[in-house]
């Protein structure tokens, strides 16, 4: 065995149970440069499922798609961003997760923060537990790097903020929205 699949092999944790016969566990591992088109992909249907909840119709042409792939390849190479990927014990992709370490520095008092930018399950695989695996190991990296807090941000329709009010998320900001075509 490579340096490379042993290091593979223990970034890979199992966690909780999936219902139903496919499967038995929830692999969670880091990603890699060979998981950029996966990771890439399960984002642009989040976005298509966030428009379902009344949030901004997705990018569908294949110039948004390359886009996706580089900004994914690139935060990858960084050390400020952290993606994850779910997988069932025989390597089928389940979902996937994204953290950035931010600090808030200029006008507030120094704090490392970090922001989740992505959770996103394919819809054969919710309520399995693997949203709650994802986001207790993107927790467990902010708390390894020193962050304080966890931020996220999720639309008032989506039914995902269930399990954030489980989990331990609460209302901090509000943001609002007006449409400029009112003419008034």
């Amino acid at each position: 065995m490579t340096l490379a699949e042993l290091k593979h092999r223990a970034q890979r944790e199992t966690s909780g149970t999936l219902t139903g016969e496919r499967m038995n566990e929830i692999v969670i591992r880091d990603a890699s440069h060979d998981d950029v088109s996966m990771i890439a992909q399960m984002i642009r249907r989040m976005a298509e499922d966030m428009a379902s909840y009344g949030g901004h119709a997705p990018a569908t042409d294949e110039a948004a798609a390359q886009r996706m792939e580089a900004m994914v390849a690139d935060e990858l190479k960084g050390g400020a961003n952290k993606y994850l990927i779910a997988e069932a014990a025989d390597g089928e992709p389940l979902g996937v997760t994204n953290a950035e370490l931010i600090t808030l520095e200029r006008v507030f008092a120094p704090k490392k923060t970090i922001h989740i930018h992505v959770v996103y399950v394919l819809p054969q695989y919710r309520r399995g537990g693997v949203a709650s695996a994802l986001l207790r190991r993107i927790l467990d990296w902010g708390r390894a790097l020193g962050a304080e807090q966890c931020t996220l941000n999720v639309l008032a329709n989506n039914p995902a903020r269930l399990l954030y009010d489980k989990i331990g998320f609460s209302l901090f900001e509000l943001k609002l929205v007006r449409p400029l075509q009112s003419g008034d």
